[in-house]
């Protein structure tokens, strides 16, 4: 028996409450830039490594963000993106949260 994925959708009522601080504060930091390299990213937010990584695999499983591995050279290089449903997802709490002017 195949079961459904959990999803957040930018229309449920609470998405804050599926999104913890390391959460917020890593789509925080891709907001800006749209990617940053993976090791750049934990650094920011300040995590251990396996602590980040399990959060990015909630991130990547929740489809907030994708990780996209390049090949340069001999060396691989791997850069988080926000999605756009991760965008969506962080607008909607931000509006939800605080007056936000117009965005878009």
């Amino acid at each position: 028996m195949m079961q459904e994925p959990s999803t957040i959708e930018p229309g449920y009522e609470s998405p804050r409450a599926m999104l913890s601080g390391q959460s917020l504060v890593t789509l925080l930091a891709l907001v800006g830039a749209k990617e940053m390299a993976v090791e750049a990213l934990r650094g920011r937010i300040k995590l251990d490594p396996r602590a980040f990584a399990n959060l990015l695999g909630w991130l990547q499983r929740e489809y907030l963000v994708d990780v996209v591995s390049t090949l340069d050279g001999d060396h691989i290089q791997e850069k988080v993106e926000l999605t756009e449903r991760g965008e969506a997802v962080l607008v909607s709490m931000l509006e939800k949260t605080c007056e936000l002017p117009e965005l878009r």
